[in-house]
């Protein structure tokens, strides 16, 4: 078709204003782009960044949920990483408000700074003043509710958050910016205020495993124990708790579902008895009144996911560890007695330990009454493309268990932890609370009307001040439901099967777990060398039970030590000659002390505490029966005796072995005597001394038990021999010797001479 000439150049007149304005919507984008990454390399990684920085960044405070009237608020700290003084500068703090991220990968590709998302929309600017070399200083950016930008956000959800700190060079000509540092977080805007439509809410369970930060024993109480005194039923475990402030946080989020140890919580109950008794309680620790709790867990926060790794019943038993000591139905008992009720009921939930939970722990946690179990997100290695309901049913031959799984990312920031290590803005609490909030909004947005039940954990010795900022902003997040434990226990579980999909590093450490290779993994190394130590010191208390108390203890009186010591406590300290009940107390005081061993959290050094303080038990217990240091004895005749005293510090008599063996072949002792020993008292015996010569040795004195197996320290004692003439015998051989001499010299005056001589 031919046009007129006038409308060719029309035309191109309308190409060349096209061009024009892509070029001038072109020019924005890119410097936004550039904006947004403070660099001209658009994929270049955070840890090249970290790199070249010459400050670093650090969110001490954030507003994690933007509403209609809150405002943005956010404080960084900047230091100083280069070694010369740097000019003064400005902090900005600027978003996308149009922005909506699509996907996981977005999210997270943003956080450690790889997603080339622009920021053009300023919030707010502060100055920083000049910093010395290694100097640090904390700015502020307050954004009031109605200013521009904030009021212009038009849709709920998390939108990208960039923190920029740029200098000025100067003096001469044109000043120009040079950015120092950056770190990408977000602002996650509620539908506070806004006319978008309502979508359901997302169902989230919070949770929290309330058990004592360590476990501390009690010297006194062990040798109140082992004396057997009034006291000695006390018992020997402390439970080093929180301070009151986590307490009142506990009870002011009704919605945060504590899972408490009974084990713990009769310490605290003991604890606050003997404060109150003795002191104005005011200052007390934790308090078991809270009634806000979601159910208990496994006594002494057993780790019955490491106990399935290893497959070795007989190792905790032999270590004093019995299954009906972490079973849910003492779980119960304990939970009664901490609050003071017979009657009370509550929900049992198995707490996952250091290791993963196979079908060997799930079917040990079944067995011993728990029919629901709390797994972190390796439990199942499956990444779905969206987030799903964390509630699994598993076949176990003990019958089903119900896991509730955490979900990754969420649970990994309420552990106060960044979910990758190019992370930069989740390096403190704030960056890790902003970006908790944008990544459960996000899981909110991306299958709105789909309902899933979602769970996050926070770690075992998580502070009041980190529980409180996180229920605070969880509270005010109007996309989430915040649920219980018991009714995602109930939600339509995602799968069941009758097998057990642990991520890889799992997997492994369960083909690792036998004894041949116990050093592969460290845990697991640590746990069997741990039961080991334990059955040793177990094995000397039975030791002094059956073969060194006079009156022996019959070993299946003692299949019950718990029940032994009940019975203990509530008699008297004024027993009869038998012994049993007091072993059967010394027998609780160190299986206690070897089930806190086995938590579920290594990191603590509790485990060797516990082991330490087990062994203490047995050596103040052996010790109780010792030597007493003797003077050198001096041996002037062929022999002598030498009396050695043996002291009983125990409540009930003894019967023993003393052993005795010298340096010297020519200064000997008589090797053994037994000897019984009534209770708190000492004895006597005599070893006889044997003398051919004179000189000095050492004879060293030790006990064992019936069977012959030493104990305790062995006591030295010098033996000194000045050979004396005191008796006939000494006459008869030097009268014998003069008629040897006699004899020799009359032969060599009489005797016939060789020819030759």
């Amino acid at each position: 078709m031919n046009l007129p000439a006038r409308h060719g150049i029309r035309i191109m007149r309308a190409l060349a204003a096209g061009l024009a304005l892509v070029a001038m919507l072109a020019a924005p984008l890119s410097a936004r782009a550039e904006d947004a990454n403070g660099t001209d390399t658009q994929t270049a990684t955070s840890e090249s960044q970290s790199s070249t920085q010459a400050a670093t960044l650090t969110i001490t405070q954030t507003t994690p949920v933007v509403t209609s009237t809150s405002g943005f608020h956010i404080k960084v700290s900047i230091t100083n990483n280069s070694n010369e003084t740097t000019p003064a500068g400005t902090l900005k703090v600027s978003t996308n408000t149009l922005f909506t991220f699509v996907s996981r990968s977005d999210i997270q590709n943003w956080a450690e700074g790889n997603a080339p998302i622009p920021t053009p929309d300023e919030l707010g600017s502060a100055s920083v003043p000049a910093m010395p070399a290694g100097d640090s200083v904390t700015v502020s950016v307050d954004v009031d509710s109605n200013q521009h930008t904030l009021a212009s956000i038009p849709s709920w959800g998390p939108k990208p958050l960039l923190v920029s700190y740029s200098t000025t060079n100067e003096p001469q000509g044109e000043q120009q910016a040079e950015t120092q540092a950056e770190t990408h977080s977000f602002l996650t805007r509620s539908g506070d205020g806004l006319t978008t439509a309502k979508t359901p809410d997302m169902n989230l369970t919070v949770a929290l495993p309330l058990t004592a930060d360590s476990w501390q024993v009690d010297g006194t109480v062990i040798n109140e124990l082992v004396a057997d005194t009034d006291e000695g039923t006390t018992s020997a475990l402390v439970a080093d708790a929180g301070d009151h402030s986590r307490t009142q946080t506990l009870s002011k989020h009704q919605q945060l579902q504590v899972v408490a140890d009974p084990s713990y919580l009769e310490a605290i109950q003991t604890s606050q008895t003997q404060a109150t008794q003795t002191t104005n309680a005011h200052n007390a620790k934790e308090s078991v009144n809270f009634a806000g709790y979601a159910g208990i867990m496994q006594p002494s926060d057993f780790d019955i996911t490491t106990y399935g790794s290893l497959n070795d019943a007989e190792a905790y038993e032999s270590a004093g560890i019995y299954t009906d000591q972490w079973s849910a139905k003492q779980a119960l008992s304990s939970y009664r007695s901490a609050i003071g009720d017979n009657q009370a009921s509550t929900d049992t939930y198995a707490w996952q330990g250091d290791s993963g939970w196979s079908m060997e722990a799930l079917t040990a946690a079944r067995e011993q009454g728990y029919s629901t179990v709390i797994a972190d997100s390796s439990f199942d290695e499956e990444r779905t493309a969206t987030v799903h309901t964390g509630t699994y049913v598993v076949n176990t031959e003990a019958g089903d268990v119900t896991v509730l799984k955490e979900q990754h990312e969420l649970s990994t920031l309420t552990h106060g932890q960044a979910t990758s290590d190019d992370a930069t803005a989740e390096t403190s609490d704030a960056g890790r609370l902003a970006r908790l909030l944008a990544q459960s909004a996000f899981y909110q947005m991306e299958q709105p009307y789909t309902e899933r039940y979602l769970l996050t954990t926070f770690d075992r010795n998580a502070s009041a001040e980190w529980i409180e900022q996180v229920m605070s902003a969880l509270e005010q997040a109007d996309w989430l439901n915040l649920t219980d434990l018991h009714t995602m226990a109930q939600a339509d579980p995602y799968s069941v099967s009758d097998s057990v999909n642990l991520a890889q590093d799992d997997q492994d450490a369960q083909s690792e777990s036998s004894e041949d290779t116990e050093n592969a993994r460290s845990d697991v190394g640590d746990t069997r060398s741990a039961l080991k130590q334990l059955t040793a010191s177990r094995h000397d208390i039975m030791r002094m039970a059956t073969s060194v108390l006079k009156n022996g203890v019959d070993v299946d009186a003692l299949s019950d030590p718990q029940a032994l010591a009940r019975q203990d406590a509530s008699s008297t300290a004024q027993h009869d000659t038998d012994p049993t009940a007091w072993i059967g107390s010394l027998l609780a005081a160190h299986d206690a002390m070897a089930l806190c061993a086995m938590d579920g959290d290594s990191d603590t050094g509790n485990r060797q505490q516990m082991v330490t303080g087990a062994r203490t038990l047995a050596d103040t217990l052996l010790s109780g029966v010792v030597i007493t240091p003797s003077e050198s004895v001096s041996v002037f005749s062929e022999s002598a005796q030498m009396p050695v005293t043996v002291s009983n510090e125990l409540p009930y008599a003894v019967g023993v072995q003393v052993n005795s063996i010298t340096d010297s072949m020519q200064i000997v002792t008589s090797s053994t005597n037994e000897l019984d020993i009534p209770a708190r008292s000492d004895a006597q015996v005599a070893f006889t001394i044997r003398v051919s010569t004179s000189g000095s040795t050492v004879a060293h004195v030790s006990l064992a038990d019936r069977q012959g197996q030493p104990f305790g320290a062995t006591q030295d004692t010098p033996i000194t021999s000045v050979l004396r003439i005191s008796d006939m015998s000494g006459f008869i051989i030097i009268g014998f010797a003069v008629l040897l001499g006699i004899v020799g010299l009359w032969r060599q005056f009489n005797r016939t001479k060789d020819p030759d001589e």
